[in-house]
């Protein structure tokens, strides 16, 4: 895709004296093919204090679930350190699994199709690679162990981050 055929919002902001989020930051919310043109239109959110940056205090850990009950682990994600913890306890993830992980937990309850796990995991936006996220899932999950049961499958559509329930 060339420069020319990019509008960059967050440059437009900026020149309305606005500062931008910080590189990676924000989170794909859709990609939508654009019909005859061969081009794709990529929807970006970036989560943005009420009261402005000046407010908002500073955390790179979002935690996934907040204990529920006493004595419960905890499944924290760590993105600044692109690491996973379950009660204190890293756990291994590969690059494609963080980035799997972090996308579904953005936006928990929401479910994705495969189509657009593909476009903001592996930057595919071809109906093509479908079982590979099928592969990824089941692979985290694995990993996840006993939170395994967040990510949940919704027939014939695809996936979605569930937290904990608060009891």
């Amino acid at each position: 895709m060339s420069h020319q055929n990019v509008i960059d919002f967050v440059e437009r902001r900026r020149e309305q004296g606005h500062e931008p989020p910080d590189l990676g930051q924000g989170s794909v919310l859709g990609v939508l093919p654009v019909p005859e043109t061969g081009a794709v239109l990529m929807i970006v959110g970036y989560l943005v204090p009420a009261g402005g940056a000046a407010d908002a205090p500073e955390q790179p850990v979002a935690a996934l679930q907040r204990r529920a009950a006493a004595g419960e682990e905890e499944l924290v994600l760590d993105r600044a350190a692109r690491v996973a913890r379950a009660g204190g306890e890293e756990i291994e993830l590969t690059f494609r699994e963080f980035e799997l992980l972090d996308y579904l937990s953005s936006a928990p309850g929401r479910v994705y199709n495969r189509r657009q796990l593909m476009a903001a995991v592996w930057d595919r936006y071809d109906d093509e690679g479908g079982r590979t996220v099928d592969v990824h899932v089941l692979r985290l999950r694995r990993k996840l162990g006993g939170h395994a049961g967040r990510i949940v499958t919704v027939r014939n559509v695809g996936y979605k981050y569930q937290p904990a329930r608060r009891r």
